[in-house]
């Protein structure tokens, strides 16, 4: 049940009503945020109530709710004894309320950010942030704040490069395998540019905490770089088995890799929760970062670097 939250962010279902007369919710019943959040408990998992109002048709509440920084509406009868998590269909006007709510949410999420990242790095970037690389790269980001940060376990390309973005890894991930041909591209072109690597092992990947260990445990830059390099190839080669030879444990004279993955998966995990592997932050002033998860092309990057930091 607590997934039935998580299932909705990822598809919607096609439920048509007709519209009844009768009281509101509302005008019975005053029912607060915090209420809501108690009542709904048993199904709304990591999901926070952010607003309860009347819903489209009678005899609901439309309730808004926050997971992982998107805002979705799902609707409760009066009693809080039906939940439904499907599209408000307008019959007559053919239109999904639902969707329209869905959109005027997403619009105000990205005027919110727009106005946060005002404050940190001014009007101008701010908005051409938007303009040039789009409010679907906004909708995605998160504004974090990053101190404490844990550091990079290996750096790829210049370690003294003016700008340095940090992605957040895991050796065994396809997609990780993928951004690392976009990171290689950039670095071709940009001797400005770093990307700090931060291993971040997946539990459901059995070789990828062993490899994170060989690499943290290397002292030479270039054989880090290495093994992450040939991990990825293998990845993507569908060579699984072929992880076994990168692993190592956490032992001996290497027992501090442990302590490194863990304060990773800590970080990332609880204090600044990712979306997934890769996942992107390029660092603002403050101690604040824009954080996205997502594989980005060559072109993307640039822009955003471009724009944030000249």
């Amino acid at each position: 049940m607590k997934n039935l939250i998580i299932s909705m962010v990822a598809t919607v279902f096609l439920i048509s009503f007709s519209f009844a007369e009768g009281e509101s919710c509302l005008s019975t019943t005053d029912v607060s945020v915090e209420e809501a959040q108690q009542r709904l408990s048993s199904v709304l998992g990591q999901a926070k109530v952010v607003s309860v109002s009347e819903a489209p048709i009678e005899g609901f509440y439309e309730i808004i709710v926050e997971l992982r920084g998107r805002k979705i509406p799902i609707y409760v009868d009066c009693d809080f004894n039906y939940l439904i998590t499907g599209e408000i269909i307008d019959i007559k006007k053919r239109e999904s309320l639902t969707r329209k709510k869905i959109l005027e949410l997403s619009k105000e999420a990205v005027e919110d950010k727009i106005k946060k990242l005002e404050k940190i790095i001014g009007k101008e970037k701010a908005q051409k942030l938007k303009e040039k690389v789009g409010t679907a790269f906004l909708e995605k980001a998160k504004i974090v704040d990053i101190t404490g940060m844990p550091k990079e376990n290996l750096v790829l390309g210049n370690p003294n490069a003016k700008i340095k973005i940090y992605i957040i890894e895991d050796p065994e991930c396809p997609a990780c395998a993928i951004y690392h041909e976009s990171i290689e591209e950039v670095l071709k072109d940009r001797k400005d540019i770093a990307f700090g690597i931060i291993l971040f092992p997946l539990p459901f990947h059995k070789h990828a905490k062993g490899v994170s260990y060989n690499i943290i445990c290397q002292k030479d830059m270039n054989k880090k770089q290495e093994i992450l390099k040939k991990s990825f190839e293998h990845v993507k080669n569908k060579k699984s088995e072929a992880l076994k030879d990168l692993q190592r444990k956490a032992s001996g004279d290497c027992k501090k890799a442990e302590e490194i993955i863990n304060t990773n998966m800590e970080f990332f995990g609880k204090k600044v929760p990712i979306g997934g592997t890769p996942t992107t932050v390029f660092p603002l002033k403050n101690g604040k970062g824009i954080m996205i998860s997502g594989v980005l092309d060559k072109e993307t990057i640039e822009e955003i670097v471009d724009i944030l930091y000249k």
